[in-house]
């Protein structure tokens, strides 16, 4: 399946982050008592990228923590990327109000966004998550991001309306 998820909006004010800045693109954030280089940008939710050498460190407890820091007003989903190549990413996913997940369509596109801006890959790339891949192809020729991967129905339920 192909989606379209719109174009990237790295300006701080639209994210939103709280920073001097126009743009937050590998700049340092402070994060309690830590200070991390961060890329911030919308694909319509606020994304916060941090890249990694590996995944030996408690990264969900991190996400947490910089979930709600008082730098996000609106809170943050947060991607922590190892690029394994050009084409390749890796990427551990902490959503707003749900935590750590196995994977996410917009973290995807924000983690390929970010390394791109930063020129550690290229603009049509592989995601690898916990629960399978999808590749994000942030086009050139119109800056919209398209999202191809597999579908599969996971549940089923019924809401009553009071």
């Amino acid at each position: 399946m192909k989606a379209e998820l719109g174009r990237p909006d790295f300006r701080s004010s639209h994210v939103p982050v709280k920073s001097r800045s126009k743009y937050v693109i590998n700049n340092s954030i402070r994060i309690g008592r830590k200070s991390l280089a961060a890329t911030c940008l919308s694909i319509g939710n606020p994304h916060t990228v941090i890249f990694v050498n590996d995944f030996d460190f408690d990264w969900q407890a991190l996400g947490r923590e910089m979930e709600h820091a008082p730098i996000f007003p609106r809170a943050t989903n947060v991607e922590f990327v190892k690029v394994l190549s050009r084409s390749k990413v890796h990427v551990n996913d902490w959503e707003r109000g749900a935590g750590a997940t196995g994977s996410s369509g917009t973290g995807a596109a924000a983690a390929v966004c970010a390394s791109v801006m930063l020129g550690r890959a290229d603009r049509k790339c592989a995601v690898e998550f916990e629960t399978g891949s999808l590749t994000v192809d942030w086009r050139a020729k119109d800056d919209m991001i398209e999202l191809t991967g597999p579908v599969q129905y996971v549940v089923t339920g019924e809401y009553d309306w009071l």
